[in-house]
Parts: structure tokens; sequence; C-alpha cells
């Protein structure tokens, strides 16, 4: 073993010592599945939908994602610190597992929400453009409050249930196997439920969906149970977090360096995966020629790849170092995403989204763990555990790759002249458009985060091992 993770094999602390059942792996990691099936939902079908079934005009469901942003500012660092504070339910039911079970359900019944849009055109007349403005913002503003509150609970509660770098890079394995799980179903189960031509279809396509995340979240209880130990610290750490206000506790945040050099790259990986996902009925459509139904060919190339490569990358990670492959593999999703601007062939598509695949899922694997030594680290640093505000801030960055996509396709299509009218083959302008939201974009925006990265992510093994004893000190 490197002198990387040797540290790693010292946790010794009595938490530390807990072996976890299976059983708990997998029904925890379930939230993945709940959240890459409403992520991939969510930016490969709300976009497309809005402006080629509803018919909004770019420059208005841009200005719905600006004003979302700025909700989000408020909303998601909010939502995680409401969490924290004390409440009388912790005693019984824990902390977390309340709000991940009312924050599905509140997500599943506001993303039906989103698609049951009054059917009328918006380019007839300003009071129909204003009724679907005013609509999408309300339901993409409720959708997002919940998704914040299941999300921050849910990765909130990893770094002190799952303590050591084994039983992390395990978890993660799972996680990311389940995630891809909920990347099928949203890829290959939604195309089968809607028609283009048929507005109201995506309504029941949305409530299937929903439906599928209750089941999964009502079987993720088992593993998302607080033992009578995590509840009594959570009693315990009451006083503390009564003692400091919001925004102290918000500066402490994104003032930590490592922190800092994780959400950037958060971003930048959020906004890579939107753009590719959220380009695939796009490439379809438009540059392939092709019927929704091949959208499934091309996730399948990657899912499959990917999945073949977790325990691949998890045993390069006990080697190599979770920082090193988390920079490899990042560099990998950069430049593998070039391809994507000279594809021409369904063939080709599968291929490459394969390839892609293996330094995503690669990426994907090293985020949680890497999370979960910067969660330590501020925990030991400012003596109280109160990961909701932390999680809400992570969520609030992603928010922001949501921004970057609405702005790069708006401003692509409106510059190529892209009409969502227009029968394949489109003309070479748009199609160049499609093609540079689906490959250079990503590729620039990734790389920069991976730079940032390196440059300010600051956790080396000495630094961890000094964070572990320093939670053995404080109990934590």
């Amino acid at each position: 073993m490197s002198s990387t993770e040797k540290n790693s094999v010292k946790e010794t602390s009595t938490a530390d010592k807990v072996k976890l059942p299976l059983l708990v792996f997998l029904s925890f990691a379930l939230g993945d599945f709940i959240i890459e099936l409403f992520v991939y939902l969510f930016s490969v079908r709300v976009l497309h939908f809005y402006e080629t079934v509803v018919g909004l005009q770019p420059t208005v469901y841009l200005l719905v994602y600006i004003i979302y942003a700025g909700y989000n500012m408020v909303n998601d660092p909010i939502v995680g610190n409401f969490a924290d504070k004390p409440k009388s339910f912790w005693k019984k039911y824990g902390k977390r597992a309340p709000w991940i079970v009312v924050g599905v359900i509140g997500l599943a019944i506001s993303f039906v929400f989103i698609f049951a849009v009054p059917d009328i055109n918006p380019q007839e007349s300003i009071a129909n453009t204003v009724i679907v403005f005013i609509w999408f913002l309300v339901s993409v503003c409720l959708f997002d409050t919940f998704f914040s509150m299941f999300d921050t609970n849910y990765n909130g509660l990893i770094p002190e249930k799952f303590r050591t770098d084994k039983q992390r890079l395990r978890l993660s394995g799972f996680e990311v196997t389940m995630g891809i799980l909920g990347q099928i179903v949203g890829s290959t189960l939604s195309p089968l439920l809607f028609d283009d031509d048929i507005q109201s279809s995506f309504i029941v396509m949305a409530l299937v969906m929903a439906i599928v995340a209750i089941v999964i979240v009502l079987l993720q209880l088992y593993g998302i149970r607080e033992s009578e130990e995590m509840k009594e610290g959570h009693l315990k750490n009451a006083g503390r977090l009564q003692d400091r206000s919001f925004f102290e506790t918000l500066k402490i945040c994104i003032t930590q360096r490592s922190f800092l050099a994780y959400l950037l790259l958060f971003t930048c990986y959020q906004a890579t995966i939107l753009l590719l996902l959220g380009s695939i009925p796009y490439l379809v459509e438009f540059v392939l020629g092709l019927s929704d139904d091949y959208e499934t060919l091309i996730m399948l190339g990657y899912i499959v790849a990917g999945l073949a490569s977790v325990p691949i990358w998890s045993k390069v990670a006990l080697k190599k170092g979770k920082k090193n492959v988390y920079v490899v593999t990042g560099i990998a999703t950069s430049f593998l995403s070039i391809p994507f601007f000279f594809i021409e062939t369904l063939e080709l598509s599968i291929l490459f989204g394969a390839i892609l695949g293996v330094g995503l899922i690669g990426f994907w694997l090293m985020s949680n763990p890497i999370l979960a030594d910067v969660i330590d680290e501020a925990v030991a640093k400012n003596e109280i555990r109160q990961e909701g505000l932390y999680m809400g801030v992570r969520v609030f960055f992603a928010r922001i790759a949501l921004i970057i996509q609405a702005l790069t396709f708006a401003v692509i299509h409106m510059l190529t002249f892209f009409d969502p009218e227009a029968p394949a083959p489109i003309d070479p302008l748009p199609k160049l458009g499609l093609k540079i939201q689906m490959a250079i974009v990503p590729m620039i925006i990734m790389l920069i985060g991976i730079i940032i990265f390196y440059l300010l992510y600051d956790i080396t093994p000495e630094k961890k091992e000094q964070t572990r004893l320093r939670l053995e000190q404080l109990k934590l």
C-alpha cells in the first residue's frame, strides 16, 4: 500500500471498529438511485420539454433559471442549517431520517407539478407566456426545496454513519451502482411513457417516476436508521448548534480551503454532467436524425462500461489514494467529451459514451469519500457536527450548474438560430452549436475545475490522521 493511504488503516476508534451489515450499505445507497433518477430526468427532460413541447422561448426559460438561482442562494444553505437545528423528534426518530423521507415525498409530488403545466401555447400571447413562466418558476423552486431537504440530510448522514475509508469506499461503490440503476430507469423507462406530440403524456411519465421514488425511499428506511449512540450524540451537540448564528457558520464553511476546492470542482462536474446528459436528446433527434428510443442505447453504453469499472477504481483508490484517482478521472472525463464534437453515427455515439462512462464513474466513485474527509476536517476544526449546512451549501453550488446548463443552451441556441420545429437534418450552423454544447463547453468547464481543485485541496495523509485523532478526543 502506498504512503497516500497508510494512515487510513490506523483508524482504530471505537466507532470505527463497528461492523455494518451488508444490508445497511445496500439500503442506504438507494438514496443515490433517487438522486440520479431525478438528476437525469431534470437535466434531460425539463428544458427539452419546455422548449420543444411547450414552446417556451430560450430567453424566457433562461429568466426562469436566473430567478431560480437567486432563490437557491437563500434556500439551500437555509434548508441545511434548519435541519441541523435541534428538533423534538431527534430522540425518537433521529436527526436525518425524517427529513430524508419527507424530502423524497415532496420531491416526487413537485416533479409531477413541473410537467402539469397548462396545455397552452406561450407564443400565442403575453398572457400565455406569463402563465407558463410562473408555473415553471414555482414548480422548479418547489422541486429544489424538497431536493435540498433530501440531499442535504442523506449525504449529511454519511460522514457520521460510515467512519473509515474502507466503509466509505465500499458505500460509494454501492452508491454508484444504485445511481447508475436510477439512470437506467430514467433513461429506459421514461421514453416509453411519453409522446413528444402529446403534452399530457409527460404527466404520466412524471407520475410513474414519482411512485418509483416513493417506493425506493421506503426501502431505504433500514439503511438510514440512526443508532441510539448517534441520537445521543446529536442531543449532546444541540447546545453548541444553538450558540452559533447561521451566517457565522456559513462563513466558516466557505472559507475552509479544502471545502472550497471540492465545491468548485463539484460545480464544474455537475455542469459537465448536465450538459452531456441534457444534450443527448438533441444529439439523437437533430444530429443523428433518430427517434427518442435511441437515447437508451447511448445511455446503456455509458452505464455498462461504467458499472464494469467500479471495482477497478475502488481497488486503485485504496492503493494510489482518492485524490489521485479523483484528479486523473476528472482529466479523463474532460478530454473524453471531445469525440462528441465529431460524432455523426449512432454506433460511434454508443462507443464513446461507453468510454466516457469509465472516466465519469471513476470520478463519481471518489466524490463522496473526498467530501467525507472534508467534513471530518470541518468537524474537528469547529468542534461541532453541522453536516446539514455543509450539504446545503453543496446543493446550492450544484444548482449553479443548472444555470450554466440553461445559459449555455440558451446562448448557443440563439446565436446559431436553432429551431426545435425544424425537421432533420438541420442546418450546419445550429448543428455545430449542438456539438459545441455537448463536447467543447463540458471539456473546458471540467478542466478548469480540476486545475482549481489540484491547486487548492490541502488534505494530506498526515493532516487526515490529525483530524481522526481530534475527532476521537472530541468524541465526535
